[in-house]
């Protein structure tokens, strides 16, 4: 009766669609190699090449910008769940993108694995439900012989549900057989409190079946070595193996406070970038950032993440651009002196992507740029704000009647063109990553305000553009030719350290 009852309840909380392990791993589909790249151009955002590449649709909802995946990875917004969206959404002053109907492309859904359970047994003896977990293992493992190796993330979800089947019908060799090729296919999923009550329970007789299984005494050894961790952590009173769930502030927070704040939402670590925010967050008043204004902030940084994750181009827009490249900002459809469309950013480079049937016009790469300003173009009897920028090699420049955005996208490319400088002349790629971290910045500050003051306030961020007016520094001219890629040692740092002993070798 009692392992029915588990495994109903599993049912049931699958029905009524409880966030356990199993769901959250649908959050979590990105493959290891995406995890695994810390040092190319671009890690807050998945690369096109990793995105759906077909489909192409609008964003039409400003009203309701707030997906359903952001509203899982808002972390802690302690409200009830039934009212996460009308807490978000509605309460929030209307952000500069809500003048923008059709910011995105969004990417369409991807088709959906069904896999069918076995009939439920008519009477519920112990009996029938043991034969029902029988069908249901070997039905799932028919399944996982025909699922081709490369679905690695459907290959998971099978191996997790038969290990749970078996963990619920006494079968524990073969229910961590299944959770150890589960974590050798996505170890963000593997559930180790459930494996660790697994081989705690195991009797002698299976015990020495495991270690005669070079699979399974593996996956026992880690089990004993996390345990044996967590037991000494636990002795000497330390914490810093502890995942700290992050908090929306309640409280207005001065600099120190804020800074701590910021680095534990994950949204930046560098505590140089992380005053400028505060600067620019308190432009015209004290110098301490409220709980609501926080919250507002965070939501359309959060918000801005999601959409570049479902931007999904064409396949004819793709070839023009490298498979590591991102989309992170798309503007409004606006008039051009190229044509009509949507102005993208990514990290490397600015493009048109025409309306009407989707095409692609290179604008410019930001080493390519010889001046960025604001001018006016005329409308009927008006003038209204447009970008200008003009471009090495082109004769004429380059036009768009970007109306309220202009001011900020003249920050931000400021920002991207000074970065793609410094990255030059430096031979340090982490250099681009910090301009377009501040020119996202300037996007939420900007969204996050809502006043006069709000394009001043993401000048606070223009850390490149500013320091590029400055005395460069030198570097030797043997060490600039011969020197291809920078290593900063300090990345991911709050602040950066000294080197006390370096290596050479040729």
């Amino acid at each position: 009766v009692l392992e029915t009852h588990i495994f109903h309840s599993f049912l049931r909380d699958r029905l009524n669609r409880k966030r356990d392990t199993f769901s959250r791993m649908e959050q979590n589909t990105r493959n290891n190699a995406h995890r695994n790249r810390a040092m190319t151009e671009s890690p807050r955002r998945p690369p096109m090449s990793e995105l759906s590449r077909t489909g192409y649709s609008s964003y039409t909802s400003p009203d309701n910008r707030l997906s359903k995946r952001l509203g899982a990875s808002l972390p802690n917004l302690e409200q009830p769940a039934n009212d996460t969206m009308t807490g978000i959404s509605f309460s929030r002053p209307a952000s500069l993108r809500k003048m923008t109907p059709d910011i995105g492309l969004k990417s369409p859904q991807k088709a959906v694995k069904v896999f069918r359970l076995p009939e439920f047994p008519p009477p519920l003896a112990y009996h029938y439900v043991q034969n029902y977990y029988s069908d249901m293992a070997a039905s799932l493992g028919k399944t996982i012989n025909a699922t081709p190796p490369e679905e690695s993330a459907l290959l998971a979800r099978y191996h997790y549900l038969r290990g749970l089947v078996n963990t619920v019908s006494n079968r524990r060799l073969d229910a961590l057989e299944d959770f150890q090729s589960l974590y050798k296919t996505d170890s963000d999923i593997f559930p180790s409190q459930m494996v660790k009550s697994l081989v705690d329970s195991l009797p002698e007789g299976e015990r020495s079946q495991a270690d005669r299984r070079p699979e399974l005494k593996r996956l026992i050894s880690r089990v004993k070595r996390d345990q044996e961790r967590e037991r000494a952590r636990h002795d000497n009173g330390h914490e810093e193996g502890a995942v700290k769930r992050f908090q929306l502030p309640k409280k207005y927070m001065q600099l120190e406070e804020f800074v701590k704040c910021v680095q534990e939402s994950g949204i930046v670590k560098d505590q140089g970038t992380i005053h400028r925010l505060f600067d620019a967050l308190t432009v015209g008043h004290q110098k301490q950032v409220g709980p609501e204004l926080f919250r507002v902030f965070y939501t359309i940084w959060k918000e801005t993440e999601a959409e570049a994750q479902e931007v999904c181009l064409p396949a004819s827009v793709l070839e023009h651009i490298d498979p590591s490249e991102c989309v992170f900002k798309l503007s409004s459809s606006v008039k051009t002196s190229r044509g009509v469309g949507k102005i993208a950013m990514t990290q490397r480079r600015l493009f048109l992507l025409t309306d009407g049937r989707p095409g692609y016009v290179e604008v410019a790469q930001y080493r390519d740029l010889e001046e960025v300003k604001v001018s006016s173009a005329p409308f009927l009897l008006l003038r209204i704000p447009s970008l200008k920028l003009r471009i090495r090699g082109r004769k004429e420049a380059f036009e768009a009647n970007l109306k309220t955005e202009t001011e900020l996208w003249n920050l931000m490319v400021k920002e991207m063109w000074a970065g793609r400088n410094m990255a030059d002349q430096h031979k340090d790629p982490q250099y681009m990553q910090q301009a377009l971290t501040n020119a996202l910045l300037m996007d939420a500050v900007v969204g996050s305000l809502q006043s006069s003051k709000a394009i001043y306030a993401a000048s606070k961020l223009a850390h490149f553009d500013r320091i590029k007016m400055e005395v460069p520094m030198m570097v030797p001219k043997t060490t600039a030719e011969t020197l291809k890629h920078k290593i900063n040692p300090s990345l991911e740092l709050a602040a950066p350290q000294p080197v006390d002993v370096l290596l050479y070798t040729p």
